[in-house]
């Protein structure tokens, strides 16, 4: 082989070493150095912009939905809902309509993730995104979105699912004691409280297996129990709760 072909066989060498290596870090999960609530907060705020004003918002929602603070699986979900612009329901905001202004509470925040509540500031609609977060190194990125629709939510997988005691009466402030909560531990971490909201859906089983429309007045303190429902900015909404012994 001649001097010029291994300079060019090096040089080839060279450019699809450098194209490698720009191609796995693009291809690198990108992180906020944001806290999670204004990671979420600030992610929401541009796309409701971009939403509302589709023709002069910067960012746009194409590249918001392509955004390196997203999971890959997420961003080809947003990117390909983006492109299609036929969405009944916005994939991000999971409103119909567009909402005036948005509110976020915070369902959890563990070492590893985190779960925040999107809402429309509107109380009329229940509609709501459920957003998850990952922990990567010391930031967050945005792992998935999930809608449902609140309090009039269809059969769909549990947002909430966790073992814990029933508290009513001797829940501590700022909890309302005129209802029943479950105190649970979560990632190894006690003293995780939810309000826990009853409908007629609302299935309970006793001890000896016996399923029957909840009757939370007959429940007692301090009773074990696994909680099935979905959470809400208010609380948990039960479908099902299993007394333990």
């Amino acid at each position: 082989m001649n001097k010029t072909k291994i300079i060019g066989a090096i040089v080839v060498i060279a450019v699809l070493v450098v194209s490698w290596s720009l191609l796995t870090k693009s291809n690198k999960q990108q992180v906020s150095k944001l806290d999670v609530a204004d990671t979420v907060i600030d992610f929401y705020e541009n796309w409701l912009k971009a939403v509302k004003e589709p023709e002069t918002a910067t960012p746009d929602k194409a590249t918001l939905a392509s955004s390196p603070i997203l999971s890959k699986e997420l961003r080809t979900r947003l990117e390909e809902a983006v492109k299609s612009g036929d969405n009944a329901v916005d994939p991000v905001l999971c409103q119909a309509v567009v909402p005036e202004s948005i509110a976020t509470r915070n369902v959890y925040e563990h070492e590893a993730e985190a779960q925040v509540l999107v809402t429309s500031r509107d109380k009329s609609v229940t509609d709501q995104a459920l957003v998850t977060l990952k922990k990567l190194k010391d930031g967050w990125y945005i792992d998935n979105i999930e809608c449902s629709l609140g309090e009039f939510a269809p059969d769909r997988e549990f947002t909430f699912e966790k073992e814990g005691y029933l508290l009513k009466g001797s829940i501590p402030k700022p909890y309302d004691s005129k209802n029943w909560h479950l105190i649970f531990e979560d990632n190894g971490k006690l003293g995780n409280v939810v309000p826990l909201i009853f409908n007629a859906k609302s299935q309970c089983m006793a001890t000896d297996g016996k399923k029957t429309v909840c009757a939370p007045d007959s429940f007692t303190e301090t009773t074990k129990a696994m909680v099935h429902g979905q959470m809400t900015e208010r609380g948990a909404i039960v479908d099902h709760l299993e007394l333990l012994k």
